[in-house]
């Protein structure tokens, strides 16, 4: 009864026709780059270094790409790879990305939509082939308490995959998902909250749900959150020197703080 609950939640939720539980974002990534066969991937330098290593995992090859000033991925500089044939693209820290994903799919990439950050808003999963979502504590979700083995949603048109046996976190999933708008709206009260002290938070102007509040700042204390090219550039991968350029993301990756937005405000 559980699982086809959370079946049904999720494939309608991302409008696909199936869905299944995962031990964690990782193995969903490599179940979604399997099923669609990829070669090469591309991803923007600011996501979960896991998603680089379930590329490896799946003897992809990896291509990091550039992200804008609000911190997704710049989906223009995909098309100078050549060799690319799916795109990873995470709603990083809650900013909505949909933009970036229709321009890929009617690129004619194959898409893998990444939900960890972002759920709570309209249109998810609307022009992706396949959509995951960890729900590791740190994630939007946070129905698992260990972040190895947190849990992961995988949404997608095709035939049942193998699940992760876990009826108690399955349960507890189900039991969460009935609460993504009040969560949201949580969330979006905080950040109103911090708004009227004068701060102003990146991706303001989009659809965004919260995740962290992102925001420049010249007084940082810490860099919260290291991109991919500055942890495997100068590595080797399949007989490839790993060394990508993103000039923007370097300009800026010093000067941003965030506020993190937990769903009891």
């Amino acid at each position: 009864m559980a699982t086809k609950l959370f079946k049904n939640n999720w494939s309608n939720y991302f409008g696909k026709t199936n869905a299944a539980y995962l031990v964690n974002g990782k193995t969903a990534i490599e179940k979604a780059l399997k099923q669609l066969g990829s070669y090469c991937v591309a991803m923007p330098t600011y996501t979960c270094h896991r998603v680089y290593e379930a590329t490896l995992n799946t003897n992809c090859k990896p291509r990091i790409v550039d992200c804008a000033h609000d911190l997704q991925i710049d989906e223009k500089l995909v098309e100078n790879f050549k060799d690319v044939d799916t795109v990873i693209v995470p709603h990083m820290f809650g900013i909505q990305a949909q933009n970036q994903i229709k321009y890929l799919k009617e690129k004619g990439y194959m898409i893998i939509e990444d939900c960890s950050q972002c759920l709570g808003l309209e249109g998810l999963g609307k022009y992706s082939d396949i959509v995951i979502a960890s729900l590791g504590p740190t994630k939007w979700l946070p129905s698992g308490v260990d972040k190895e083995k947190g849990g992961a949603v995988i949404a997608y048109d095709g035939n049942d995959v193998e699940w992760h046996d876990n009826p108690t976190a399955i349960h507890k999933t189900n039991v969460m998902f009935q609460d993504i708008d009040k969560i949201y709206n949580s969330r979006k009260e905080r950040v109103d909250e911090i708004r009227n002290t004068g701060l102003r938070f990146i991706g303001d102007n989009q659809p965004n749900s919260w995740l962290r509040a992102m925001y420049f700042t010249q007084n940082q204390k810490r860099v919260p959150y290291t991109p991919l090219h500055d942890k495997y550039n100068g590595t080797i991968w399949l007989g490839e020197d790993v060394n990508f350029d993103c000039p923007t993301v370097d300009s800026i990756k010093n000067n941003l703080e965030w506020v993190s937005v937990f769903p009891n405000g």
